[in-house]
Order: C-alpha cells, then sequence, then structure tokens
C-alpha cells in the first residue's frame, strides 16, 4: 500500500512537470522572398546541380517582439515552388530532386519532382514527409538550396535559372 501512494505521487509530479515544460506554441508561416536557383553551363547529359543561398536574421522573420524568449520547437518546409526562366535556347529537363544545407547541418532531402520542365510553368515538389534538421539550418542564418535535375540533351553550353520560392511553417515555443 505505501508503495502504490508513492507511485501514484510520483507519476502525479511527473506529469505535472512535463505540462508544466510543453509550454504555449504559436506557429508561423515564413516565406523566401524570390530566389535565383542557378546552374552554371556547361552542362551536361544527366544529372546537373543548380544551387541558391538565402541569408536572413531569424528574429527579422518571428518579429522582433519574440526574439529574447523564443525557441524554435519544430520547423517544416510547406511549399517549394520552381520556375525555369525563359532564355533563348532550352534544353529538355525532366525531375528534380531537392534538398537543403547549412554550415552547421548536413545536406537534407526535402522534395521531388517527376514530369518534365518546362520554361515559364511553375512546378511544385513532392514534399518529403520527415524533414530532419531545419531548426538548425534556420538558427544558422544562411542556408543553401540544392537541385538536382536531369539534362535529356547531350550538351548545353549557357547557364539555366530558375526562380525559386519556398514557405517554412515554423512552430515556436514563447
Amino acid at each position: 500500500m505505501k508503495n502504490s501512494i508513492s507511485f501514484y505521487i510520483l507519476t502525479l509530479c511527473s506529469v505535472m512537470w512535463l505540462v508544466s515544460c510543453t509550454g504555449e506554441t504559436e506557429t508561423f508561416l515564413v516565406e523566401t522572398p524570390e530566389l535565383n536557383l542557378k546552374a552554371e553551363g556547361p552542362l551536361f547529359e544527366g544529372a546537373n546541380t543548380a544551387t541558391a543561398s538565402w541569408e536572413f536574421k531569424l528574429n527579422e522573420l518571428i518579429g522582433p517582439e519574440l526574439e529574447e524568449t523564443t525557441a524554435i520547437k519544430n520547423v517544416k518546409i510547406s511549399k517549394v515552388e520552381f520556375v525555369l526562366k525563359d532564355a533563348e535556347e532550352l534544353p529538355e529537363l525532366e525531375k528534380m530532386v531537392f534538398e537543403i544545407t547549412s554550415k552547421n547541418t548536413s545536406m537534407t532531402r526535402i522534395g521531388l519532382y517527376e514530369g518534365e520542365i518546362k520554361s515559364g510553368s511553375p512546378f511544385q515538389l513532392s514534399l518529403a514527409a520527415k524533414q530532419e534538421n531545419l531548426a538548425s539550418a534556420l538558427e544558422d542564418g544562411k542556408i543553401t538550396f540544392v537541385g538536382d535535375f536531369d539534362l535529356k540533351d547531350e550538351e548545353f553550353w549557357e547557364d539555366l535559372n530558375f526562380s525559386l520560392k519556398i514557405v517554412f511553417e515554423l512552430e515556436v515555443k514563447k
């Protein structure tokens, strides 16, 4: 009997401690400015890489009123949209694997587009269900976006440019 009372008291204290630690959270949507994802030529048949970097101050993204007491609890990307920019002659492109990295985080796969990529037409990725290390990437203040796409032509000697917009969903603890 004495052991069961101690067990219930310990359980009650543990639950109260867990509830007090969860705290109140708030969700913010943060959209990048339009970025230029660039693949520098010459490009050859098969996989090629385009990159873009985004530098920012985290407190400016979520608002200065939260900067002192805010801790990022969870981050996910809810939308990634690309548009292949027009040029005089463009090669045939298909599918893209999209990843991000930053100074203190390893390369993380975010999504995939399967299909033909045409200029002027926006296309959205199928996003990965599991997106890791995004909170630490945001805390670094600079993120590099990497798009690996397939060139169907034998070669292309010019640069390729994509416009890129990303929407992050940040859950912050107050």
